[in-house]
């Protein structure tokens, strides 16, 4: 896909985000640039991609109060499994604080639970690009590369997760879950044990 494929369907699925086309080219390119960094262990390479990632200017936070009321709302509708009602309400959320790290990482959610997955690439992407170190939000984009059948790109993020955990134990029994989970295709199941392996960590508990 061209670099204006991805600024048209950016500009297509998330019309409010904060960033233009220039720097949201940037932002994709560093982060791909990440995934096949931390696919590779190239410890020294990642640091320095997330830290280009980081320098990027961050919108300034607006209506915070409503915003949050807003996030709430879309977190209810997770609660009852109303993703549509959910999504819904955390891209009205985003337009009005386009800074909230969370409520990014929310709408990101909600959108791969739709079954939006381009969509909640970018998203998830520009959450990355406001913390490039929340690993749940590499998580659920190890989640959409996995449910779109590309298990190199979900592997970089996987090992994202894990690496940018701040409780690796905790991170590496969640992703052993996530293994026997359903709703996770071939793909997805590969992508998690390649990433776990990537660490020396087996696929099961011992």
């Amino acid at each position: 896909m061209s670099k204006m494929q991805h600024i048209l369907m950016l500009a297509a699925a998330l019309m409010t985000a904060p960033v233009h086309a220039g720097q949201y080219d940037a932002v994709f390119s560093q982060a791909q640039r990440m995934l096949v960094q931390s696919a590779q262990n190239d410890e020294a390479g990642l640091n320095a991609t997330r830290q280009q990632l980081e320098s990027i200017p961050k919108p300034a936070h607006q209506n915070i109060k409503e915003a949050r009321a807003l996030n709430q709302q879309g977190l209810d509708a997770l609660k009852r499994n109303d993703y549509p009602a959910a999504a819904t309400a955390f891209q009205k959320a985003q337009e009005i604080d386009p800074a909230d790290i969370e409520i990014a990482g929310n709408l990101g959610y909600a959108t791969l639970k739709i079954g939006q997955f381009k969509r909640a690439e970018h998203q998830l992407i520009y959450a990355i690009s406001l913390a490039p170190g929340r690993s749940s939000s590499w998580f659920n984009l190890g989640q959409v590369y996995g449910a779109l059948d590309n298990a190199e790109k979900a592997t970089g993020a996987f090992a994202n997760t894990y690496r940018l955990s701040q409780n690796r134990a905790k991170t590496e029994e969640f992703m052993r879950q996530a293994l026997a989970a359903p709703e996770n295709n071939e793909a997805t199941r590969a992508a998690l044990q390649r990433a776990l392996q990537l660490f020396g960590l087996p696929a099961q508990a011992q």
